[in-house]
């Protein structure tokens, strides 16, 4: 009998494209979902097959379902929102995660409970290539405050019911079926209309969306890659204006951005987030502090941890920027 995983968030960016490379590793996949839904056309032409199969709810209420006993679990998803309130973080970041956890443990078969996190954790402070036990300064941001919860929810329940444990740092993740930032950002690359916080002169941590999904796979399927963290990027240290200028000529126009000065779009974020909070807005702002901050600093991270564990990165950020172009001119820019 074929080895089975269950997938948080199955239906969304990362989670379509982590359970598509399990289905085609061999694996039977059930995926939670609130819509059942995903744009990811490979996803689910695997459900219409019968190779993932999803289960309906949502992870603050997931303790009341009945999941399958599976020997992994994929915990993707989460909220992710730079703007909200905290009470909605911890609700579905931590609470959630909690409950998902004491249901792993009644799980006979699991040998990994995998928590995807972010990059974030560390904060905003100026640095090339740090590493995992980097110091966790977060900004004053429900996000990423949330998730650095969240990670020490995992490993101290993990520890204290003897379950394997892997953790997942992402860069910012790009690729297919993104329509939260890449879209964005690719659209207005190609229209020559994008913006940029201080020149982009920054490093930054791009990870193309294969090449996070094979490396978790990877680790949550070694047993002594486990009961530790990793930083996943694609392992290099191109500024953002590299990284848009590699669109730019994959698209085939000008790289042309607008720039505005750190000091400008400081101001501009403070009294753009001011007038959210003072209006009682809910929808995420166009900018925020968290936005600019990330981008006028130095945000690049040492993969070494995981390329030790004799992970190869599959896909250079050129292949994978590439990819991303091909599915926005065929599928995404006619939406």
């Amino acid at each position: 009998m074929k080895e089975s995983a269950f997938v948080t968030g199955s239906t969304g960016f990362i989670g379509s494209h982590l359970a598509c490379i399990l289905v085609e590793s061999g694996i039977k996949v059930f995926g939670l979902t609130r819509s059942g839904v995903s744009k990811n056309k490979k996803f689910m032409q695997y459900v219409a097959s019968g190779d993932i199969e999803l289960i309906k709810g949502d992870m603050e209420k997931i303790d009341e379902l009945q999941l399958p006993n599976v020997e992994y679990i994929y915990h993707v998803a989460g909220k992710v929102s730079v703007w909200g309130k905290m009470e909605e973080f911890l609700d579905t970041n931590c609470k959630g995660t909690e409950k998902l956890l004491s249901l792993a443990e009644k799980m006979p078969n699991l040998k990994c409970f995998t928590y995807f996190s972010s990059v974030a954790v560390y904060g905003f402070y100026g640095y090339s290539n740090i590493k995992e036990n980097g110091a966790m300064r977060p900004m004053k941001n429900p996000y990423p405050l949330s998730k650095m919860l969240a990670e020490s929810i995992v490993k101290e329940h993990c520890r204290k019911h003897n379950i394997d444990f892997v953790i997942i740092r992402p860069g910012n993740v790009y690729g297919e079926y993104d329509y939260t930032s890449s879209y964005d950002i690719y659209k207005r690359v190609k229209k020559e209309k994008m913006m940029m916080c201080g020149g982009g002169k920054y490093k930054s941590c791009f990870v193309y969306v294969g090449n996070l999904v094979k490396a978790s796979q990877y680790l949550s399927e070694n047993a002594n890659c486990h009961n530790t963290d990793y930083n996943i990027t694609d392992g290099n240290d191109m500024t953002l204006r590299q990284v848009l200028t590699l669109i730019a000529k994959n698209f085939g126009v000008k790289a042309k951005f607008k720039n505005v000065p750190a000091t400008l779009s400081r101001m501009i974020a403070g009294v753009v987030e001011g007038s959210y909070k003072l209006f009682r807005i809910k929808k995420a702002p166009l900018i925020t502090k968290f936005t600019v901050e990330q981008n006028l600093h130095d945000y690049s991270f040492d993969i070494s941890k995981t390329l030790n564990t004799g992970f190869n990165i599959p896909f250079t950020t050129e292949e994978g920027i590439s990819n991303t172009v091909k599915w926005f001119n065929e599928e995404a820019e006619i939406k």
